[in-house]
């Protein structure tokens, strides 16, 4: 995909970039377009369409495309917000466009089945990039990056702790990570004290401090830290999926002290490892769950999930409600 990008997407004339990680997908909408056209404010070569344009006059997109460069660069047309409304128009368009113009289109999450996408992804001389919420991994090459360019160092107890403090969106997670480079200067070393003072509030923070108090059983906590969700932006399915994930890694670790391990053999086989500050809290839970009682609270968190996406009950309240009985599944095993 790196290399697609630093090519310019040379063997296509459009490419659809889409995905739920809003960040990502901007991100690399930028690094393509930045391999286009030098200075993304010329009027000559880069046109900015809405699709609101493009749809109240159906002729607009075609013409656009069809403009050549009166400096003999490539052109470069960018649609910031399309969705399947622009199929017809757009495969109309592409079939008199000009081919030394590259369309870029910007899009959310699109289902298999959209129009829009799956035009990209079956028809020749165009490509679909998909932009999916950054994972472990994803963030871990993220932070060596940035770190990398400063020549920045931290030990990989601070890394952990950065990993797991960053969020899903590729560009909040850019930006926090060049303000934490900011604070320690080039050639520094972050420590966990650096890192806690500028990362340490963000979402995945959020959601994973979220999960720890409701598999305490902590009423109190618990809606505290949905009411700090919910105000943080937080999807309701996000905090689902969240505590869900967690409930998981407390029934891995259940499973391997079925084995024989001790509970701390357990926890350091889990990917990744459980957070330092957060070891204390897992241990305790170790002991008051079961692996019964952690089917029957994902069983709970499943079904809320999909009353989140299938009914008309509000999804925060869906959520709320949920949670609480996951902690009183919690209490329970006291």
């Amino acid at each position: 995909m790196s290399t697609f990008i630093k090519n310019g997407a040379q063997d296509v004339h459009a490419v659809l970039i889409y995905g739920p990680d809003a960040g990502l997908v901007l991100e690399r909408t930028m690094a393509l377009a930045k391999q286009i056209a030098s200075d993304l404010n010329d009027p000559f070569n880069v046109s900015r369409l809405s699709q609101k344009d493009i749809l109240d006059d159906v002729t607009v997109l075609t013409d656009t495309l069809k403009t050549l460069s009166i400096t003999g660069d490539r052109r470069l047309v960018i649609v910031a917000d399309a969705s399947e409304r622009l199929s017809h128009t757009l495969e109309v368009a592409l079939k008199e466009s000009n081919h030394d113009t590259l369309l870029i289109l910007r899009a959310g999450d699109l289902k298999p089945r959209n129009k829009l996408r799956l035009f990209f992804e079956k028809s020749e001389s165009v490509a679909a990039l998909a932009c999916y919420a950054d994972d472990l991994r994803g963030l871990g090459q993220l932070i060596h990056t940035i770190f990398d360019d400063r020549n920045i160092s931290c030990n990989p107890t601070v890394r952990n702790f950065i990993e797991n403090s960053l969020g899903n969106d590729r560009a909040i997670s850019r930006s926090e990570l060049e303000k934490l480079s900011l604070f320690v200067g080039d050639g520094g070393e972050v420590s966990l004290k650096d890192a806690a003072m500028i990362i340490g509030d963000n979402s995945a923070l959020t959601l994973f401090d979220l999960a720890l108090h409701t598999a305490d059983g902590n009423a109190l906590a618990v809606d505290r830290a949905i009411n700090r969700c919910l105000n943080e932006e937080i999807r309701p399915v996000a905090i689902l999926r969240a505590v869900a994930g967690h409930v998981v890694r407390l029934q891995l670790a259940l499973e391997k002290i079925q084995e024989g391990d001790s509970p701390d053999q357990a926890m350091k086989k889990l990917r990744p490892p459980v957070f330092f500050k957060a070891k204390g809290q897992f241990r305790l839970q170790l002991l008051s769950w079961t692996k019964p009682r952690t089917l029957k609270a994902l069983g709970l968190l499943l079904k809320a999930e999909l009353e989140c996406k299938r009914t008309n009950i509000p999804n925060a309240a869906v959520c709320g409600r949920t949670l609480h009985q996951v902690a009183a599944l919690a209490r329970t095993a006291r």
